[in-house]
């Protein structure tokens, strides 16, 4: 295929690139006989020039063969694998690239499962857990999934879905983020670039060559299937040019732990009460929810052993980390990342925590590999907008040149609040069109979302919306479908069409953290048991110490709103001026004492709206023995102050102007945390403990919001 670039007739728009077909699929037609379809890109964006039709498509399924045996049969574990291709890599001799998607899930997870008891003493867990019951799995032979197909094949690429070591037809055991689920991805790629084997059934010596595709990969997924690109791409596998990581595990200590805490992941995107579906569940836990096989009926035996395992090393009394937890930490492992990547994740992630985000694409930057980091507003899940995903496999993976590497990295969905103007006048009334004359196309990209108000024939103004497809010209938008298509109905001249903030319409920002995010320290003041102060002034030593008494069973957001507490410790600023804007991550370094020997403690920075109920923006714990390492307890003396350097989940919002932001200091937070009884108390020394917030404009602008 060769690649024909032509000038941009827009500003806003990236490299325009139209296909030309290679001579092999450039031949003429027969009378009577389609013309050969080839990859067609326009304005940097691969388009949906193939059949749409899944009869159409060339599509089978594998098993390729991994270089383990997880499951202990003394067989090399084979791997369950579909694939969809255009059909013209059959008839007319075309390769294309692969987008991929690695799940245990195809198959189903448990009806039912036992999570761990979490109300028990600090340090003495159960030690049993119930395991999940027979349940049937749905049979993906020879279909696994479709979930991809609709958008990519149409576009010129290949979709494969493989399942995981242990799940529908795959050997093998799942290991929650183990090393052959890994290697399970990486022998997918092998086998697409011709490096490993296939066969046509999971028993079988019939082989399978890929021979449709050029052996460039893309991954994508969402949660455990995002979290397997960025697995396969630490080992650095020839031919994975490209991941899209979404709400994805870097390091899986950071799921189920967090400072040497035992910490669950949450099942809600705004945890506000006791009611987290994860309570307890653990690395163990997931595997048995996922073991899916489909070779065992009636009762599942095969990868038990490898359950008991896992329960046998995730260490619920201590929570340190060790060498069974390193062998999911992908940081360790991330300097072999070369793949361009795409990440996406929710500000709002308390099940899958944004530090493993943040993470993940700090270490990329520093490695200068390609990057891009979509952040929205919501929880957990969540893709970039399609025409990014888009730009991004057309780059890397057709190798088009359409300039998405000079796009902004960070797009950040701001609240609606905090909306900036992305706006311009129409100009002239304009009936049934797809095409708008506008006075200025500079704030708009293609691929967002327009909002366009329509002028009725009785006067009244109806709101519509429409994609951007293309933005021939500084004066005009073209739209995907024609709009003000009712009679008498138009887009008034002068009419303002705006893009409006939400998932579809990121704001873009040199990149992420914003760099113009600074360190702001503020102090604290008395006022146990009700609220006390955050100030830049330095707090005088002995100035006082104020003590908070552990209650598992209230939740966080309860003592954050009450108006006194002896559960929680609250300090907060006065009413901001201006809005803050808040890029990175918080950190609290907290002087305390303990009254036990094993304690939680818990950070939360709080948004006090001028009236009603604050909310939690995020969150940050430790157990206070792994102070000075994840790996190791210290002993802790009760009644000695120890320092806590607490990090909190990074975030990025906008406070609005008359919010307080507050430091909440709790021990066991009801939703995340082992619930031990009540009555161990927490003595905080002010002048010793600070707050640190990234402020976009740094501690002046904090300052100037304060005053």
């Amino acid at each position: 295929m060769r690649i024909r670039l032509l000038a941009s007739a827009a500003a806003t728009t990236v490299l325009v690139v139209a296909a030309v077909a290679s001579p092999a699929s450039a031949r003429p037609a027969t009378t009577g006989t389609p013309a050969p379809v080839a990859p067609t890109f326009v304005d940097g964006l691969a388009q949906a020039v193939f059949s749409t039709n899944p009869t159409d498509w060339y599509s089978g399924e594998v098993w390729v063969q991994a270089p383990f045996d997880s499951d202990h049969d003394g067989e090399l574990d084979r791997i369950h694998t579909d694939f969809s291709a255009p059909r013209e890599v059959l008839t007319e001799g075309l390769k294309v690239p692969v987008v991929f998607e690695d799940s245990p899930y195809y198959a189903g997870t448990a009806d039912a499962y036992s999570n761990w008891a979490v109300d028990h003493p600090l340090g003495s867990p159960p030690l049993l857990r119930p395991r999940a019951p027979f349940w049937t799995a749905f049979d993906t032979s020879p279909v696994i999934s479709t979930s991809l197909e609709s958008t990519w094949v149409p576009r010129g690429f290949a979709v494969v879905h493989a399942e995981s070591p242990g799940t529908g037809h795959s050997d093998g055991c799942p290991t929650s983020g183990g090393r052959n689920e890994t290697l399970a991805g990486k022998a997918v790629i092998d086998w697409l670039n011709g490096r490993a084997r296939a066969y046509t059934s999971r028993d079988g010596s019939t082989r399978a060559v890929a021979g449709w595709t050029t052996g460039k990969v893309g991954m994508i997924g969402t949660s455990y299937n995002g979290t397997l690109p960025e697995a396969v791409a630490t080992t650095g596998v020839d031919g994975l040019k490209a991941i899209v990581p979404i709400s994805a595990i870097s390091d899986w200590y950071d799921y189920y732990r967090a400072n040497g805490m035992v910490r669950a992941p949450h099942s809600s995107s705004n945890p506000s009460g006791n009611n987290n579906a994860f309570q307890g569940e653990d690395l163990d836990v997931l595997a048995d929810v996922v073991y899916s096989r489909l070779d065992e009926t009636g009762e599942r035996k095969i990868c038990q052993p490898v359950i008991d395992d896992l329960e046998h090393h995730i260490d619920r009394a201590t929570g340190n980390r060790s060498g069974f937890w390193q062998e999911r930490n992908y940081m360790k492992d991330v300097r072999n990342v070369h793949a361009a990547t795409l990440l996406a994740h929710g500000n709002n992630d308390f099940n899958v925590m944004t530090k493993n985000a943040a993470q993940f694409y700090a270490a990329l930057k520093k490695q200068h590999v390609p990057h891009m980091f979509y952040f929205h507003q919501g929880g957990h899940g969540g893709p970039p907008p399609d025409v990014l995903v888009n730009y991004w496999f057309t780059r890397y993976l057709y190798g088009v040149p359409n300039g998405v590497e000079r796009l902004p990295r960070s797009w950040v969905v701001r609240e609606a609040a905090s909306c900036p103007p992305r706006q311009t006048a129409v100009s002239g009334d304009q009936s049934n069109t797809a095409t708008l004359a506008v006075a200025d196309t500079t704030p708009f990209r293609i691929g967002f979302s327009l909002t366009v108000p329509q002028t009725n024939a009785d006067g009244t103004i109806t709101t519509t919306t429409r994609l951007i497809a293309r933005i021939p010209d500084p004066t005009h938008l073209v739209l995907a479908s024609a709009v003000a298509t009712a009679t008498g109905q138009k887009v008034a001249d002068g009419a303002t069409v705006s893009l409006q903030c939400s998932n579809a319409n990121p704001t873009p920002y040199a990149e992420w953290p914003d760099p113009a995010s600074g360190q702001a320290g503020l102090h604290l003041t008395p006022g146990a048991p009700a609220r006390g102060g955050l100030t830049f002034a330095p707090t005088a030593a002995g100035t006082a110490t104020e003590t908070l008494t552990d209650d598992a069973s209230i939740a966080a957001v309860t003592s954050a709103n009450a108006a006194t507490s002896d559960v929680r410790l609250v300090y907060q600023t006065p009413p901001l001026t201006k809005p803050v804007r808040i890029s990175g991550t918080p950190s609290a370094a907290l002087q305390i004492a303990f009254s036990a020997s094993k304690a939680n403690l818990t950070v939360a920075l709080v948004s006090y709206p001028p009236t009603g109920n604050g909310t939690i923006l995020t969150r940050g714990w430790m157990d206070p023995a792994n102070r000075l390492s994840d790996w190791a307890d210290a002993p802790v003396q009760p009644g000695k102050l120890y320092r806590m350097n607490v990090d909190l989940q990074p975030k990025d919002t906008v406070v609005p102007a008359g919010n307080r932001l507050a430091l909440m200091v709790v021990s066991s937070d009801r939703d995340f945390t082992i619930r031990p009884p009540a009555g161990t108390r927490l003595t905080l020394d002010l002048a010793h403990s600070s707050l640190v917030i990234p402020v976009v404009g740094g501690p002046e602008a904090l300052v100037d919001a304060l005053s």
